[in-house]
């Protein structure tokens, strides 16, 4: 038993004497968490009332000591939630995270400053300071883990960031900037992960959602509901690329380009919008001209007939459509004849 006690005995000393000797105790406050101190510092930037800590807080932001900042900012916050002082506190709350490099974090702030403090503070400010965090991560910033170390690019997330800044004030003024760039979102994060070709094509059709929702609900803005509709011609555009020419989808994107011509017949893109319509056009000639071809080796000249006639409406002037004009031609003369159509097989 006895050879216990020396042990004993000297934890207990080391016990005593160490929180008195520690240059930097680790401090828990109730509704503040644990923070790191130097025993010079500890409680030098708590203060009894609201306003002074707020003092202390503005004090610190010309001294740019982001940490000051951060800690006197949330013991308001905690403390005095319902105070006059509480929205700005908040607000520098937001900007401590930002400026020490925790984007998500600083979104996450601002968003909360928004909820709880709408009317005591620049709404459309705070939302263009989210929509250039959202637009750092759109640009290929990576997301931290635990606020510190950079991992992972996520446009998923990133469409997640613009979505709240829209469902927070969807008809704020910076509400359609946001709407257009959850479409962009979602269509890098199509572009830049291996899906699956249904994967991808949800992927695609989110974006195109989010266009189509900005041109709908923002078509009292000439310029966000026609560039709306230009994006999901584009959208569309680059799925059907993607997915090996799915023709419903073609068929979509030259809709949305057909609407932005008949509606907005002023807007700088009509050039480029005809001349992709006539890209595609010419695809889907070529696609017909092939089944046409495939048909008439087989002797389903009914079929032949059709797909020849869709090649030529589609692109007349082109390739494909002059020979789907000479097959049908020569098809129709054999059969004029009394001749047996297979005859005019190539």
């Amino acid at each position: 038993m006895q050879r216990w006690i020396s042990p004993l005995l000297l934890v207990a000393v080391v016990f005593l004497v160490w929180p008195n000797n520690s240059p930097a105790p680790i401090i828990y406050r109730p509704g503040e968490g644990w923070s790191y101190e130097s025993r010079d510092s500890v409680g030098k930037w708590r203060r009894d009332r609201a306003k002074s800590q707020l003092e202390v807080a503005r004090e610190a932001v010309t001294k740019e000591d982001w940490k000051i900042v951060y800690k006197a900012a949330r013991r308001i916050v905690h403390e005095w939630p319902l105070s006059d002082y509480a929205p700005q506190a908040q607000l520098l709350l937001a900007e401590s995270f930002e400026k020490r490099g925790n984007d998500e974090r600083a979104f996450k702030e601002y968003q909360n400053l928004l909820i709880l403090y709408p009317q005591n503070v620049d709404y459309e400010d705070i939302q263009r300071r989210q929509i250039a965090i959202a637009d750092r991560f759109l640009n290929g910033q990576r997301f931290k883990l635990w606020g510190r170390v950079p991992l992972f690019r996520s446009m998923r997330k990133t469409a997640g960031l613009y979505h709240d800044v829209v469902s927070l004030g969807p008809h704020s003024k910076e509400a359609p900037t946001a709407q257009m760039k959850i479409g962009l979102a979602w269509e890098k994060h199509a572009q830049g992960f291996h899906f699956s070709e249904s994967e991808r094509h949800k992927t695609y059709g989110r974006a195109v959602q989010a266009y189509k929702t900005a041109s709908e609900r923002y078509k009292e803005s000439e310029e966000i509901a026609s560039n709306a509709l230009f994006a999901a011609g584009m959208a569309y555009q680059n799925q059907s690329l993607d997915a090996e020419y799915d023709q419903a989808v073609t068929i979509k994107s030259i809709d949305a380009y057909s609407d932005l011509i008949t509606l907005y017949p002023e807007h700088q893109n009509i050039p480029d919008a005809k001349k992709r319509i006539d890209d595609m056009k010419l695809e889907q000639a070529r696609g017909n001209f092939n089944i046409a071809r495939y048909y008439e080796k087989r002797n389903k000249w009914r079929g032949a007939e059709i797909y020849y006639d869709q090649a030529y409406r589609l692109a007349p002037d082109s390739e494909y459509g002059e020979k789907s004009k000479q097959r049908l031609a020569e098809i129709k003369e054999l059969a004029d004849k009394g001749l047996d159509v297979k005859d005019a097989a190539p």
